[in-house]
């Protein structure tokens, strides 16, 4: 990593590459699509795109489905949004299918020579579940998401994230490079520079990052409060885990866990210049309503404003390797090793 150089720019300006990324890294990935208590009855299901693919969810029984969102009459739609039914029917010419994926009806179709139904089931996609999320991978080769995630269980179960609730969602569409993003969330190196409200909070001469095979950890322990400092929102002394810790799953995966509660964000690309962020909040003792509950506004305003204060320079970055003058850089060996390692996979996964 010392002798390296960073990724070329056209990685993150050439539309072909994000060609390549759909179908080699984000079709052979877990994806996070959605929550376990958006399918927790028999009948209920959502909807959720990885890449160009759309994919539906739902619970049949007490078994978790996911199909590709294609009708294989003619490639309608089985399902859009959320809901809950009890078969799922194509919007464009009415064909039914059952939970289970069989096709049971098939309108118009009378007479059509060597047209077997039971030969035209939906095509499942793999779905599991960790805590309250669920996650869905379109690769039939791919390892399961226990090995994946390794002792990620393991190192956040003193947050208890397994256990905690979803409170509420909010989302961002960033002019950059979905690549952009995540170099700029798996590095702190950033952090005093782009972020002096959270910089008070987090004691970044303790900061680490550690990669595993497909994963990454930054460990920021929480400054010591001295003399009931009123400006600080995050208190070590209150809880028994006085540190955050930020896990990053490849491609695009990120878990914010700390002081009882856990953000999910999911970067979705949008094209090859632009992307989208969605965070989802999960707390161990969830607010009735987290717009009015005078803790959760304080928290959801200050991430809000680091996450502004990301955009920006993420945006800016964009713009600029577009300059005729730059083509790659060198990484900070002392601070930048989640970003090499996310680039190295990278290569894995495309060459």
């Amino acid at each position: 990593m010392a002798r390296a150089e960073t990724v070329p720019a056209r990685l993150y300006n050439d539309p072909v590459y994000l060609e390549l990324e759909m179908e080699r890294v984000f079709a052979r990935t877990w994806q996070l699509v959605g929550r376990v208590d958006q399918v927790a009855e028999h009948g209920q299901y959502f909807t959720a795109n990885v890449g160009p693919n759309s994919v539906v969810i739902l619970r049949d029984g007490e078994q978790l489905r996911g199909y590709y969102n294609v009708c294989l009459h003619r490639a309608g739609p089985v399902a859009t949004g959320c809901g809950k039914r009890n078969t799922l029917q194509c919007r464009y010419h009415g064909w039914t299918y059952s939970l289970d994926g069989s096709l049971r009806t098939t309108p118009g179709m009378q007479g059509v020579e060597r047209f077997r139904p039971e030969d035209m089931r939906l095509v499942p996609v793999a779905v599991t579940t960790w805590g309250p999320l669920v996650f869905v991978n379109l690769d039939g080769k791919a390892p399961p998401l226990t090995d994946v995630m390794e002792d990620i269980p393991t190192r956040v179960a003193p947050f208890q994230c397994e256990q905690m609730q979803y409170v509420t969602t909010r989302s961002w569409d960033i002019a950059c490079n979905w690549k952009v993003y995540v170099d700029n969330y798996l590095e702190g190196y950033h952090v005093p520079v782009v972020h002096p409200g959270l910089h008070k909070e987090l004691d970044m001469d303790a900061y680490r990052v550690e990669p595993h095979r497909y994963f990454s950890v930054q460990h920021a322990p929480l400054r010591p409060v001295h003399g009931g400092n009123s400006n600080r929102l995050y208190d070590p002394s209150k809880t028994a885990t006085p540190e955050a810790v930020y896990v990053w799953m490849f491609p695009n995966t990120m878990l914010n866990v700390y002081l009882g509660q856990m953000q999910t964000n999911v970067v979705i690309p949008l094209g090859h210049d632009r992307c989208r962020v969605v965070f989802d909040w999960y707390a161990i003792n969830p607010p009735a309503n987290a717009a009015i509950d005078p803790e959760w506004v304080k928290l959801m305003a200050f991430s809000a404003e680091v996450q502004d204060e990301d955009i920006e320079i993420c945006e800016v970055v964009q713009r600029n390797l577009r300059s005729r003058i730059y083509d790659r850089g060198r990484y900070s060996a002392a601070h930048e090793n989640g970003v090499h390692h996310f680039h190295s996979l990278l290569h894995e996964f495309l060459v």
